[in-house]
């Protein structure tokens, strides 16, 4: 179960079991995760990203990453970052370029809902290959983590992310930048990390 406890973990030394895990959160959610991915990154821990929404905060994570006392470069050096730019290369990456290149570290796919949102793609197509990319998360045993900002879906797609995080081994609501202040009892709380079991809405 991706819980806040396990969530927590995977911020501080980036470890995580495999299976699919979701994430959801304000619409900066991809910025903030990979922010509070920094310390792992700097321990030495290792991330293939997918950007579906190009979205990948390379400042921020060097604005971090000079905080925590390293250089700009050090954490992004341990990301290899892809960018699909529709959902037909979401599914050659999920499917053919991650197996090709994995070597078991977490993968992070990173807003991937507006590729599958393109008004030039009929809602049914655009649905088939979605259930092809999480076919291809199922086929592989790594740690994919799912990055979920909360958007506003065409009328013909409602529901997709929460279909998906119902089918999620594990589901976190994340919304604060560091990720030290993120219990609900913490200062400003109100922000922070929510997991719900497998199947919660």
């Amino acid at each position: 179960m991706f819980d806040y406890t396990v969530c927590m973990k995977f911020l501080s030394d980036g470890r995580l079991p495999p299976g699919r895990h979701a994430v959801s959160g304000p619409g900066d959610l991809c910025g903030r995760f990979l922010t509070a991915l920094c310390p792992a990154l700097l321990r030495g821990a290792r991330v293939l990203w997918l950007d579906g929404g190009n979205s990948f905060n390379a400042y921020g994570a060097g604005y971090a990453s000079r905080a925590l006392g390293a250089g700009a470069r050090d954490a992004l050096s341990r990301v290899e970052l892809a960018r699909p730019f529709n959902l037909h290369q979401l599914e050659t990456m999920v499917k053919v370029k991650v197996p090709e290149r994995w070597r078991g570290e977490p993968v992070i796919v990173a807003d991937p809902l507006p590729l599958f949102y393109d008004p030039d793609v009929p809602a049914a197509a655009a649905r088939r290959v979605w259930e092809r990319v999480q076919e291809g998360m199922d086929a592989l045993p790594a740690a994919w983590v799912v990055l979920l900002p909360e958007r506003r879906a065409p009328d013909d797609r409602l529901g997709w992310d929460e279909n998906f995080i119902r089918l999620a081994d594990g589901f976190t609501r994340f919304h604060g930048t560091n990720a030290s202040d993120d219990r609900a009892d913490a200062p400003g709380r109100g922000r922070g990390l929510e997991a719900f079991p497998p199947g919660s809405p």
